[in-house]
């Protein structure tokens, strides 16, 4: 008979996200009583949040075994496969949980975040629909079909439902940052007495205090009110960063490291066999155009996006551990050791591993695009899996730069983007670094220039163009036409022909940016 007491106690530890603590006595629990589905579901959860996707996995499926109907435990199956990157079976998975009686409003919610997480937007969309219309008093189901709409591309209809979620819910905080970043303010049509209202109330939780002031700098920044959108900004920034144990030193750490390990004799003994030019990767910093970039060249005929992926160094991580397993002794794999033991490993695999994972978001185009930013990271690696892969760098004027990642609300990404100074210090071990693989890689990446771009759109496409090897397209010059869903913080940008608005935006707050200018001055980076 299960022990339903073991059982309770274990999902209050859950319920209260102590996984680590719940892990042992769950599989202790399904130990003794290993016919209970419930039991072998509850541990593929607290797997799955420990990040043990393989793990997950197999519980999960031992879950529907017992229970072949049950909708819950398909979901944590095809949750658990998203998460290992097996999407071809996540997708059959999902799909069956569609076909099923009886679903929810929860069940349809669920879904719809999984098939976004699977880039599958506009399927994604008529679930969190279903999941409104069976719930319409759910502020939660609706907030996610806002953000569905917003992806989708079909921003009047999401800031509709932003309005509808705030008036059930006028706690939801990321509804009103969302709201405000849908499009350009005005004077007539704003939210910002709103706004403002709401910081004098006070909050329970820091994060939200950050979401309404990073709102309020963009509203007021719309409406050309520069002083206080950077008071506002400001304040934002500091009580994120004074929640956050980030220290640059480690990633500046990192990048020597990756400089020390990547020559160009390391990278040129690369053991890949692999012919295959499939891979565009568009990296660079966040918010220096790369999601214009992807949406021009992804707008041609042989091109498809698979929107920013994980996936090339999740595959090149399983690979270093198996590698460091195998080792007498093993070896630890910290950061740095990770970076040192990165070019051990069978680069033709880490090839396969890769396109295999994103063959289910890409079919059979010729091409795809990678967006992932944080690639340029990955360069040497990159290079030594598929020496036939495309790198387009977006570079953009350093002030520039670092005031639109400094003004974006990441969600977990770029910890150094609230502090002038750590984002002083890592913009030039980000420039050091691609200047190295310049050196090691000569003639193998092509730098476009963000302002180059938009003051000449048909030139700067042409070349991108050329260099992919790709037939030009007039079509191309029209990616604001292009229909596939974005869920990058450019979702709302890239529906409107290129502008040169954002060029020198940074003159705007050029008293407030002066520590960071001085800085770059005293380094010799050149802002003009």
């Amino acid at each position: 008979m299960a022990d339903q007491s073991r059982y309770q106690t274990i999902l209050a530890l859950v319920q209260a996200n102590r996984f680590s603590a719940a892990f042992e006595p769950m599989k202790a629990l399904v130990t003794d009583f290993p016919a209970q589905p419930e039991y072998w579901h509850l541990l593929s959860v607290i797997l799955l949040k420990l990040g043990q996707a393989t793990g997950a996995i197999d519980c999960a499926k031992k879950s529907v075994d017992l229970a072949e109907n049950e909708a819950d435990y398909a979901l944590q199956l095809a949750s658990a496969l998203e998460k290992g990157l097996q999407l071809s079976a996540a997708k059959a998975v999902a799909d069956n949980v569609v076909a099923m009686a009886n679903n929810s409003a929860f069940h349809w919610d669920k879904l719809g975040t999984l098939f976004s997480a699977m880039s599958e937007h506009e399927k994604a969309l008529t679930m969190y629909q279903k999941a409104v219309d069976m719930a319409p008093q759910r502020s939660d189901f609706r907030f996610n079909l806002a953000t569905a709409l917003r992806s989708n591309g079909q921003l009047a209809q999401a800031e509709q439902a932003y309005d509808q979620v705030i008036a059930a819910n006028p706690t939801d905080f990321e509804a009103y940052n969302n709201r405000s970043h849908l499009r350009k303010q005005s004077l007539e049509n704003n939210h910002i007495e709103t706004l403002k209202t709401l910081l004098t109330k006070g909050f329970s939780d820091w994060r939200d205090e950050v979401k309404i002031c990073f709102a309020l700098a963009k509203e007021c920044e719309d409406i050309g009110q520069y002083g206080e959108s950077f008071s506002y900004l400001q304040r934002g920034c500091q009580l994120r960063r004074q929640q956050s144990n980030y220290n640059v030193d480690s990633e500046l750490k990192a990048i020597d490291q990756i400089m020390a390990t990547f020559s160009q004799q390391v990278i040129a003994s690369s053991n890949s066999v692999s012919e295959s030019n499939e891979p565009i990767f568009i990296l660079g910093l966040p918010r220096t155009g790369t999601t214009l970039v992807e949406r021009i060249v992804g707008h041609h005929s042989q091109v498809v996006s698979a929107g920013e992926l994980n996936n090339f160094s999740i595959k090149m991580i399983d690979l270093v551990k198996d590698f460091a397993k195998h080792q007498q002794p093993p070896v630890p794999l910290d950061k740095y050791n990770l970076i040192s033991n990165s070019i051990e490993i069978d680069f033709t695999q880490l090839a396969q591993d890769y396109i295999d994972s994103v063959r289910p978001l890409i079919g059979k185009s010729r091409h795809f695009i990678d967006k992932l930013p944080l690639n340029y990271l990955y360069i040497g690696l990159i290079m030594m899996a598929f020496p036939k892969a495309k790198i387009i760098h977006l570079t953009r004027q350093p002030m520039d730069a670092c005031y639109a990642i400094y003004k974006t609300l990441f969600k977990d990404a770029y910890p150094f983007s609230y502090d002038l100074e750590d984002l002083g210090r890592y913009y030039l071990g980000y420039q050091k670094l691609m200047n190295h693989w310049h050196k090691v890689l000569p003639g193998k990446i092509l730098d476009v220039s963000y302002e180059r771009l938009v003051e000449n759109q048909v030139e700067e496409s042409k070349r991108m163009m050329q260099y992919c090897q790709l037939p030009w397209q007039e079509q191309c010059l029209n990616f604001h036409e292009n229909t596939q869903a974005s869920t990058t913080a450019s979702a709302a940008q890239i529906r409107q022909p290129i502008y040169k608005s954002s060029v020198q935006k940074w003159r705007h707050y050029q008293a407030q940016l002066q520590p960071l200018s001085d800085f770059f001055r005293r380094n010799g980076v050149f802002c003009s």
